[in-house]
Order: C-alpha cells, then sequence, then structure tokens
C-alpha cells in the first residue's frame, strides 16, 4: 500500500478484519457441528442423520459464508472504498437472516428456536455493524 489510508477507511478495516474472522471461525465450527451431526447422528444437529438434504444445504450456507470472510479480510487490504466491502459484508446476512423468518414454524417444530435466536442475534449484530461502518464518516 503505497497511499495514506483515511482514519474513516481504518475503522472500515478493522471492521472487514474483525468481521472476515469471525466468519472464518464460525463457518467453520459450524461445519464441523453439522457433519458430526449428518455423521454420527451427535450434537445440535444430530436430526441431520435422518434429513440428509438439509445438511447438504448447511454445508453450502456455512462453506460460501466461509468464503465470504475470506472476501472480507482480501477487501480490508484495499487502499480505497473499503465501503464497498462493507456492503458485501452486510448483504451475506441478509438471506440467512431471512430464512430464520420465512422457516421460523419449521424451525419450531423441530425445536430448533434457540438456535434461530441465536442466528438471528449474530446476523442483526453483524448487519448493524457493516451499515454503521457504511454510514459512519469521520469529521476532519
Amino acid at each position: 500500500m503505497n497511499s495514506i489510508i483515511s482514519p474513516t477507511d481504518l475503522f472500515r478495516r478493522k471492521i472487514l478484519r474483525i468481521h472476515g474472522s469471525i466468519l472464518i471461525v464460525l463457518t467453520v465450527a459450524n461445519t464441523i457441528v453439522t457433519m458430526v451431526g449428518w455423521a454420527l447422528g451427535k450434537g445440535p444437529f444430530a436430526l441431520w442423520q435422518q434429513e440428509q438434504f438439509a445438511a447438504v444445504g448447511l454445508f453450502q450456507a456455512y462453506l460460501l459464508m466461509f468464503v465470504i470472510g475470506i472476501a472480507l479480510w482480501f477487501g480490508s487490504m484495499q487502499e480505497k472504498d473499503l465501503w464497498r466491502y462493507d456492503l458485501i459484508g452486510l448483504m451475506a446476512h441478509l438471506p440467512p437472516l431471512a430464512v430464520n423468518f420465512i422457516f421460523a414454524n419449521l424451525f419450531a417444530a423441530h425445536n430448533f428456536q434457540g438456535i434461530s435466536m441465536i442466528s438471528v442475534t449474530i446476523h442483526i449484530i453483524f448487519i448493524s455493524l457493516e451499515l454503521f461502518a457504511i454510514m459512519w464518516r469521520r469529521s476532519k
């Protein structure tokens, strides 16, 4: 990086790195927990051993979020226009957040309300964080 980065972009860079790191760690952990449920019928996702197509969707979703975490890390290394990567981080959380509301009755039928509420909370936190990073302007 040859140019001087603005204080606003430094803030955005930190947000992107924190967000990307958490996405990478959470998606790896969730993929492992899902794999244990699918393969061994143990843990919070033990149901996926009987409902194997659901595990396929979770694997895809988690691994896509992993890729987005890596993209946020790479985005944090850009010299300018970091807000675009904050927007990617924000938009990545919209589909899983919507799924929690669209399929609320299904989650309740399988006693996944607690997991769904944790998911909703995590997605709202990161949407809010990225929105704040996009909108924040440091006074000069």
